[in-house]
């Protein structure tokens, strides 16, 4: 039997991409899986594995805590607040939080790189040799692009912080926390902007070979005019994607909940929970491997409509024959 081919270059309005993300996920779904489980299963295991035991530490430093006194004085709060954050952050939370971060990057740049192997050819079987190839290839700069929006946001916030106080100290009075809402609302709205335009910088560094700096201004190029419906389509995939992952993560939550009642059974057991909460994980999180298809298909959506990549092609190949 012949297999399906499902043209990537190519424009598409708002419910087409929608469809086709879930098209390519249905055609594509053993291979895809298959390399989702090798290259970035190891680390979300670890992830999930790591995160499992913080859970059981914050439960427990929750568990042993006493009530506070209502006379004690502000001193002794925060020497209860600082014991208590002192245990929750622990080993495991840094391994969470290392794995957590290069397992995020490594699902972006295993999707995108099955996506340029399928773009490549589609017709031989993509195996986890050739996307593990493309994956090393492109690893570093998306992981690298990945920091650079992180240093933006980070600059972003340090500037808004201090714009902020300046303004509250100026204004005083009933003034000033209004002020400062309506600022905060607008900082809201400009971090919203640059994160979904930032969003298509890891599509851009796997399909175009760019640079991270040369990406996020491509971004800026390709979202002008259509950042309403990328804005879009994240969410409704993404609804659709956490609703679907209610399958892993519900029953981690439901134990999470019976072990802070301490309702003390075998299925509330520390193991019990580790397990639990890394079959969320890595299910949550490779189930998030379809929004970021989505974005694969909003990006050649904008290149064509900006640049007409396949057309140019296409006279290309006749000039060729």
């Amino acid at each position: 039997m012949e297999k399906q081919y499902l043209p990537l270059e190519r424009e598409r309005d708002f419910s087409q991409k929608i469809n086709d993300t879930f098209s390519f996920v249905r055609l594509n779904f053993k291979d895809l899986f298959i390399a989702l489980l090798f290259i970035v299963g190891p680390v979300l295991l670890i992830a999930g594995i790591a995160g499992g035991f913080h859970q059981i530490n914050v439960l427990n430093s929750t568990a042993s805590d006493t009530a506070i006194d209502a006379n004690a004085g502000v001193e002794e709060i925060l020497r209860r607040f600082s014991k208590s954050g002192i245990n929750i952050i622990g080993p495991a939370y840094f391994i969470l939080l290392f794995a957590t971060v290069i397992s995020m990057v490594l699902l972006v740049v295993t999707v995108y790189s099955y996506m340029q192997c399928y773009l490549e050819d589609s017709v031989s079987r993509i195996t986890v040799e050739r996307v593990t190839a493309k994956v090393k290839h492109h690893f570093l700069p998306v992981f690298r692009g990945f920091f650079l929006v992180l240093l933006v946001f980070f600059g972003i916030i340090i500037l808004a912080s201090l714009a902020t106080g300046a303004l509250g100290v100026a204004m005083g009075g009933v003034a000033g926390p209004m002020i400062i809402g309506i600022f905060g609302l607008g900082i809201f709205a400009v971090m919203l902007y640059f994160m979904i335009m930032f969003l298509l910088s890891p599509a851009i560094i796997v399909f175009e070979e760019a640079s991270p700096s040369f990406s996020l201004r491509r971004a800026k190029y390709l979202i002008e005019g259509k950042w309403w419906s990328t804005f879009g389509l994240v969410m409704i995939v993404s609804i659709i994607v956490y609703f679907i992952g209610l399958v892993f993560s519900l029953p981690a939550g439901i134990l999470t909940v019976l072990k802070m009642l301490n309702i003390q059974s075998g299925i509330t057991s520390d193991w019990v929970v580790v397990v639990s909460t890394a079959i969320s994980m890595v299910g949550s999180s490779i189930l998030s491997a379809i929004t970021y298809i989505a974005l694969g298909f909003q990006y050649f959506n904008l290149v064509e409509r900006k640049d007409g990549n396949s057309l140019f092609k296409q006279i290309n190949n006749l000039g060729n024959h």
